[in-house]
């Protein structure tokens, strides 16, 4: 048994020293691999962290946003309204100015047309009391009439020339 403890002692041995030296050979390496694993660990747990508080902000922001939609739906609405209203307002404005000028130039044209007519009445008059006033006096001239304005009317080409 003696041996069998030996073998076990001398196999427990070289396992420590295997151990000792693979610590000493390994030791910088695993805690280096170690501190960087806890660093990049405590990074993304950071980036989670912000990016968390940002999804959460943002949540928040929406939320607050959804509870005042109807107030939007509301104003935009009012807002709509007031602007169909002034556009409604322009356009009947527009039209009364456009009515306005409508009229003036009807009246401006039935005073132009009044103007025509008395001219063209006064035309027809004028021919007429001519007419008459010929017909009347060919009805009343004599010869002698006749005689007497042709000598008047050759005294008065001779005084003239």
């Amino acid at each position: 048994m003696d041996k069998e403890v030996w073998s076990l002692v001398w196999k427990a041995t070289n396992f420590i020293i295997l151990v000792v030296i693979l610590y000493k050979l390994l030791a910088g390496l695993i805690r280096t691999f170690f501190n960087n694993r806890s660093l990049s660990i405590r990074n993304e747990i950071e980036e989670a962290n912000r990016t968390k508080r940002e999804a959460e902000r943002r949540y928040e922001e929406l939320r607050v946003r959804l509870e005042n939609i109807d107030k939007e739906i509301e104003k935009m609405t009012d807002l709509f309204k007031d602007e169909g209203l002034a556009e409604k307002e322009k356009i009947i404005e527009n039209a009364r100015k456009d009515a306005e000028k409508i009229r003036e130039q009807a009246t401006r044209a039935i005073e132009q047309e009044v103007i025509k007519a008395r001219a063209m009445i006064r035309e027809e008059y004028a021919e007429s009391i001519v007419e008459m006033a010929e017909n009347l006096i060919k009805k009343r001239l004599t010869n002698e009439d006749q005689q007497q304005i042709v000598e008047e009317y050759i005294e008065k080409v001779v005084q003239l020339n």
